[in-house]
């Protein structure tokens, strides 16, 4: 059995971030039914592109914010889903979640309809980050999301949260994780604020009225998380996620393992036999393009293989288990060693990276400067084969 992910993205949010650069629009004005009709045609059409004997382990709904949508509008999409792909019978079905949206009898709803896992975007306790963050929700409004949810019986919850803001202590920090233990989530994204081209942050950043920590308290910040995880009994098997034993979360690993995946929806992703796709960003542009044309395809690109096996290991060292040697090899049938020699002895004479138990990993001090590690695989290859 081939296990595989499927992705459906909401564009809609009720604000959109100053941080935020995904492809997310503002609600107001929005034709919500429009589109989940648009995307229910895309669901039921695309359905056609995947190999016999596809199961679908992980049906994540992303965004933009979901539960924005009514919840009889996710409940059609995910009756869809089912309807037309085989669905493993223990499919992790994640919800992303804002707690400004979350009415009293929504997730009661969503949990008999077959959602079994939550991911809320908390972000931060502190009333001060959220108001800088623009978030719309307090930290009133996360406890009673939290409450709902397992009132509702949700038993695999997860939470998002950002560290390294503009003005930050230590002290906030700390107490944000503590905050965010004590409603005892499953599994927990700490998420490192970087400020994005095309961003309201980014302008503000640029015009000096935005300042970011000193790299030196980033550091320090990132270490006491992974050290308060640890100690609370969080794995750490991706750089920013940390999850209870056996609450990995599915679509994070599928993702990281550069695994093929089926991406629907406005500017939504796929990777399907070599070949990586992209849809219309717009909302209305991409449900007139469904309905008209039966795709909304926007950007397509068939990978060469080194192109690919950077993205492998591009995506691989950021699980904390690393890269597979032995399946990479069978992969892409050619030898590490003989690919990336010279790479690998210099990573390995820095101490940025181990080769044990057959797994290519990034040490503790690579786990500090994974983007300049990573960068080293994806420039240029040490030997051409």
């Amino acid at each position: 059995m081939k296990l595989f992910g499927l992705y459906l993205h909401i564009p809609f949010c009720v604000h959109k971030c100053g941080y935020c650069d995904f492809n997310s629009h503002p609600l107001e004005g929005q034709d919500t039914a429009g589109y989940v009709s648009a995307l229910a045609r895309e669901i039921r059409i695309r359905a056609g592109s995947l190999d016999s004997g596809t199961t679908i382990g992980s049906l994540f709904f992303g965004g933009g914010t979901p539960t924005v949508l009514e919840a009889e509008q996710l409940i059609h999409l995910l009756d869809t889903c089912r309807k037309h792909y085989q669905i493993a019978a223990d499919c992790e079905i994640t919800l992303e979640a804002n707690p400004g949206t979350i009415q009293s009898d929504f997730l009661p709803k969503l949990k008999d309809a077959g959602f079994n896992r939550i991911s809320i975007g908390v972000q931060s306790f502190d009333a001060d980050e959220l108001k800088l963050l623009e978030r719309i929700h307090s930290a009133e409004e996360v406890d009673s999301t939290v409450r709902t949810a397992r009132d509702a019986g949700f038993g695999n919850l997860s939470m998002d949260l950002m560290f390294a803001l503009p003005g930050q202590s230590m002290h906030t920090w700390q107490s944000n994780l503590a905050r965010a233990l004590d409603l005892e989530p499953d599994h927990i994204s700490c998420y490192n604020l970087t400020i994005e081209p095309n961003t309201s942050f980014y302008n503000q950043h640029t015009a000096g009225k935005l300042v970011m920590p000193e790299e030196s308290l980033q550091l320090v910040l990132f270490q006491y998380t992974m050290a308060i995880l640890k100690e609370r009994g969080f794995n750490q098997y991706e750089i920013s996620n940390f999850a209870r034993h056996g609450c990995e979360c599915r679509h994070n690993r599928l993702y990281w393992l550069n695994s093929e995946h089926l991406g629907l929806g406005a500017g939504a992703s796929s990777y399907l036999n070599g070949v990586r796709s992209r849809n219309i960003k717009s909302p209305a542009k991409y449900a007139q393009a469904i309905t008209t044309q039966n795709s909304a395809t926007d950007f397509k690109e068939q990978l060469n293989p080194r192109e690919s096996m950077g993205e492998s290991l591009m995506l691989g060292l950021r699980l904390k288990e690393g890269v597979n040697i032995h399946s990479f090899e069978q992969r892409y049938d050619i030898g590490l060693t003989s690919m990336f020699g010279d790479t690998l002895t210099k990573l390995l004479e820095q101490k940025l990276i181990t080769l044990d138990g057959g797994h290519l990993a990034l040490t503790e001090q690579g786990l500090y400067l994974a983007d300049s590690v990573i960068l080293e695989f994806i420039s240029f290859p040490s030997t051409t084969p």
